[in-house]
């Protein structure tokens, strides 16, 4: 039985982070481009590191803000630095190209890549133990190719649930509960995918119980590897005790 998730405690990341602020700090006052171009390296370098081991941590709120915090740190670094796509600073050494890495992927790469995301019939609110009354979600997603079919990933979810509004224009309220949840590498795809259903089946707890009969939104967001630069998004409306609708 899959185990669902809990808040744990907090990650070991500001060791890391501090050091990449003290490379900052370091290249203030440096006059020479070579020498703003290795600290800037460095920088992005230290960010990409830390960004893998932020994913490795248990999934929580605190994790979360971790990743997306460094990848907008990393952002504004490669803005900010000497590692311009269009041209480096005076004196930079050259970054070799790898070979055909100026040429688009070929169609055979990305064909079965995920191009939509569906959230399954049946997620629904679900008891984890033996108490009674539903503590947690059962949320199933399905990433689709460009065919319509469901298809596997790498890649980390974001998954949310918000409070239903009715009979108004903006029908999301406010959020109830968050989860970030990491897919990316083969002991996650076979902890998670349900090859019955074709979804990834992600069990998760909620802090703080959710009246029955409630109607929230299930909110799931994808972000592929590789800097989190594309998204897919999808959203089901249900009912907390009551089979999805």
């Amino acid at each position: 039985m899959r185990r669902p998730f809990q808040s744990p405690g907090r990650p070991a990341w500001v060791i890391g982070l501090a050091g990449i602020l003290a490379l900052v700090a370091a290249g203030c006052g440096s006059r020479r481009p070579s020498q703003r171009f290795q600290r800037d390296k460095m920088v992005l370098d230290l960010a990409d590191a830390l960004r893998a081991e932020a994913l490795k941590v248990p999934q929580d709120g605190q994790r979360e803000r971790l990743v997306s915090g460094l990848i907008r740190l990393r952002e504004l670094m490669l803005t900010a630095s000497t590692l311009k796509p269009a041209g480096e600073a005076p004196g930079a050494p050259t970054l070799p190209e790898p070979a055909g890495g100026d040429k688009p992927a070929p169609p055979w790469a990305t064909m079965f890549a995920p191009r939509s995301l569906v959230v399954g019939f049946f997620t629904r609110s679900k008891n984890f133990d033996e108490v009674p009354g539903d503590d947690g979600l059962e949320v199933r997603l399905q990433p689709l190719d460009a065919f319509g079919d469901p298809t596997k990933t790498v890649g980390s979810y974001r998954i949310e649930v918000f409070e239903y509004r009715l009979r108004t224009g903006e029908k999301l309220g406010r959020r109830l509960g968050h989860w970030f949840v990491a897919v990316l590498d083969e002991a996650a795809n076979r902890k998670y995918y349900d090859p019955v259903d074709r979804s990834y089946v992600f069990p998760l707890l909620w802090d703080h119980e959710i009246e029955p009969g409630s109607a929230v939104i299930v909110q799931a967001t994808y972000y592929p590897p590789g800097g989190f630069t594309e998204k897919l998004f999808a959203q089901r409306v249900i009912k907390i005790g009551e089979p999805s609708e």
